[in-house]
């Protein structure tokens, strides 16, 4: 985010020679900044695919047949997602450009999506 810690070089001179250089760097991380780090990974490692704590989806608690818990968790959609559906139908189309049963070698290709208004 453009933060860049500070760092500062003081010279020490004898007889009108360079005796002796101490630079001094600000550390990266304060005692704050790390411990937010820290919480925020130990947050995303406990979420699950779907987006929720594990900690709370895996609770007995959560069991969606169990009526009597305030904690339960519903299911929706499923929703599409276009902009990834064009991305793969494109590489489904490139992929079916080649004959039959070749060999179509693709590490290193992406295929990129652009949003357009019309």
């Amino acid at each position: 985010m453009g933060w860049e810690p500070v760092e500062s070089t003081e010279m020490t001179y004898k007889k009108g020679k360079l005796f002796r250089t101490v630079t001094t760097r600000e550390s990266e991380w304060n005692l704050e900044q790390l411990e937010l780090m820290l919480a925020a990974e130990a947050y995303k490692s406990d979420l699950g695919s779907h987006g929720h704590l594990m900690t709370r989806s895996t609770n007995p608690k959560a069991d969606p047949n169990d009526y009597s818990s305030p904690l339960r968790y519903v299911a929706h959609g499923p929703f599409t997602d276009w902009a990834e559906k064009a991305r793969l139908d494109k590489v489904d189309a490139y992929k079916r450009s080649f004959p039959e049963g070749a060999e179509i070698n693709m590490n290193g290709m992406y295929f990129t999506v652009e949003e357009i208004d019309n």
